[in-house]
């Protein structure tokens, strides 16, 4: 089986602040051939109450833990193994889900810069993940 770079542990970074979102972990589904991830660390807004659960997360995700929890799913690859998109993000600060419109890995294959849009309002988010 050949390397697979996304697979592993990221840190998730939102270029607009400059802040760490989470660390995942991401994994692939031998069978769809989809990426996933969980957080293993959360890190909450500067300013914002600590907490160990999704107060902003909707539906059945709602007051879940973190830890654990499933924010990325979908996630499809191209033939290349750099360009991916179709996934979804659900970023435990705000509890919105986004789009993956793209998600790029550099020369290195150590870091990703990503692109989403929110489902609820159409907002664009800006991250890189970087490898660990």
């Amino acid at each position: 089986m050949p390397f697979d770079p996304l697979i592993g542990t990221w840190k998730v970074i939102d270029d607009r602040t400059g802040y760490y979102i989470s660390d995942i972990v991401i994994r692939k589904n031998s069978k769809t051939s989809q990426y996933s991830a969980v957080v293993t660390k959360y890190y909450p807004l500067a300013g914002a109450p600590v907490s160990d659960v999704c107060s902003k997360c909707q539906g059945g995700l709602k007051d879940k833990p973190i830890f654990g929890m499933q924010v990325l799913n979908g996630l499809m690859g191209d033939a290349t193994g750099q360009k991916f998109a179709k996934g979804q993000w659900l970023n435990p600060q705000d509890g919105r889900v986004y789009n993956i419109n793209i998600a790029q890995l550099n020369a290195g294959k150590d870091q990703m810069k990503v692109q989403a849009t929110a489902k609820d309002t159409k907002g664009l988010s800006n991250m890189t993940w970087k490898k660990l």
